[in-house]
């Protein structure tokens, strides 16, 4: 099966496209959308393996302030900084997707891997030491949502396989760090108390996003109705880096 027989024919028009046009637009939007990155077929096949694979997933609840850091005691416990938000969801770890997986080929593809280390504008991307991080199926059930919050990470790069009826709705503001060297305190209030309302992005089941959440806070809205399922394909850019053991156990509920 090669890599073209999944593809959407509208994504490998994006194969052919300028990367330095692809980079200049992650860079001013924050985020990028191929719509219909899977063809029909593709998609429906990795909803049944979701399907398949989804009573062997890990029920995880995290909590966490938006910045993902340590408790800081020079501000009050309802501050922006240091206010919790909370994840709940399902995952499927690497180890459990089968090796024939439309998954395991996306991820490992090297036309794929060079189109988005092109548009990131890095060397090479490298998988996961550990078994269990490089590609993840998560589920999100009826309540449950991902909080506010900044990314660790550079990049992510997701993949919808289905998305819910009501609800689950990503919403975005780009830019949002060290304004002048500093963190933006004041507008993260306003978006935590609502007073405020970013970007919100439309996907149907098939689009993958190239996202910058270390610099965009972002969230995904509680599901109210049906099921959104959603693949993370996680790259490092260097050989050798390990998900930590604490956020392997809060995730996977194991460390191998």
């Amino acid at each position: 099966m090669s890599i073209n027989s999944i593809l959407g024919d509208e994504f490998g028009k994006n194969l052919l496209s300028s990367g330095d046009t692809l980079i200049a637009e992650l860079e001013k939007e924050g985020i990028l959308i191929f719509n219909s990155f899977l063809n029909s077929k593709s998609i429906l096949d990795l909803q049944n393996e979701a399907k398949e694979l989804k009573p062997l997933a890990f029920s995880s609840s995290s909590e966490y302030n938006v910045y993902v850091s340590e408790y800081d005691k020079s501000f009050s416990d309802n501050s922006p900084r240091n206010r919790i938000m909370k994840t709940t969801k399902k995952c499927i770890s690497c180890d459990l997707i089968p090796k024939d997986s439309v998954l395991k080929k996306i991820y490992n593809s090297q036309k794929l891997k060079k189109f988005f280390s092109e548009i990131l504008n890095v060397e090479k991307l490298f998988p996961y030491e550990d078994s269990l991080s490089s590609i993840n199926i998560n589920y999100y059930d009826k309540g449950d949502a991902l909080g506010w919050h900044f990314d660790n990470s550079d990049f992510t790069i997701t993949l919808l396989i289905k998305n819910c009826v009501e609800g689950g709705i990503y919403e975005f503001f780009n830019n949002m760090r060290y304004i002048d060297g500093k963190e933006d305190y004041s507008t993260v209030e306003k978006i935590l108390d609502k007073k405020i309302e970013g970007k919100k992005i439309k996907s149907d089941d098939g689009d993958l996003m190239i996202f910058k959440g270390n610099k965009s806070i972002h969230q995904v809205t509680e599901v109210i109705k049906g099921e959104r399922i959603l693949v993370t394909f996680n790259y490092n850019l260097t050989k050798g880096v390990s998900l930590s053991e604490q956020s392997r156990k809060t995730f996977f509920g194991r460390i191998t």
